[in-house]
């Protein structure tokens, strides 16, 4: 089989389906900022313009879902996996409030790890699953442009996964492609088959297209 057309691939949620694919088709578990949250696409947004600044400030953080996880208030992120319940199966303030400066310390270290990658060499792709078909191609197309901006000389390319085909993708700048993956009713990791599709199907020339000398 041929290379994959990227170094490494990074998830941008919505949720944990994503990270779960990205690293079995990979096979790869090195940790990233976003993997494993429940966040929309306007988080990630805000994450990126703020360089992770308002992640888990104290105060901040509180039961959510029925105390099923905790919600970071000043960066709308859903943390399932981080927290952890001292009794039954709820989480409490006091349980947040006990494990903010652990479960803070690691959005810290992945934070840093992040800015590590976007001044090296390696070639980035972003995937950020639409898994409610949210967003238009004029919606998306502001990923690429932050990402510029924030990270200049940042070699990077976008994947934008949705359950069905966008309305219009004449938004897209180069260097962003689009696909589908449907939702699998009671199975939470979505469609293996489709996902194997989807990277196997990736082409180098639109993720990485070339500029005209």
């Amino acid at each position: 089989m041929p290379p994959p057309p990227y170094d490494t691939c990074v998830g941008l949620g919505y949720h944990c389906e994503s990270t779960h694919q990205i690293r079995r088709i990979t096979g790869t578990d090195r940790a990233h900022f976003f993997d494993w949250l429940d966040l929309d696409y306007a988080s990630v947004l805000a994450l990126l313009e703020t360089d992770f600044r308002d992640v888990l400030r104290t105060g901040a953080s509180e039961p959510f879902s029925d105390g099923h996880c905790a919600h970071d208030r000043g960066t709308g992120i859903r943390f399932f996996h981080e927290f952890h319940p001292a009794a039954g199966d709820r989480l409490t303030q006091q349980d947040i409030d006990r494990q903010l400066p652990s479960v803070r310390e690691k959005f810290q270290h992945l934070a840093e790890r992040w800015r590590k990658r976007t001044r090296s060499d390696e070639r980035t792709l972003y995937v950020h699953h639409d898994a409610f078909d949210e967003l238009t191609d004029a919606d998306l197309a502001r990923l690429p442009k932050l990402l510029a901006h924030r990270y200049p000389g940042h070699r990077f390319a976008v994947l934008w996964l949705r359950r069905t085909p966008p309305a219009s993708t004449a938004a897209l700048p180069p260097g962003v492609v689009w696909d589908t993956v449907p939702e699998v009713p009671g199975r939470w990791q979505g469609s293996d088959a489709d996902w194997d599709r989807v990277f196997g199907a990736l082409d180098p020339v639109a993720l990485w297209p070339t500029t005209p000398s």
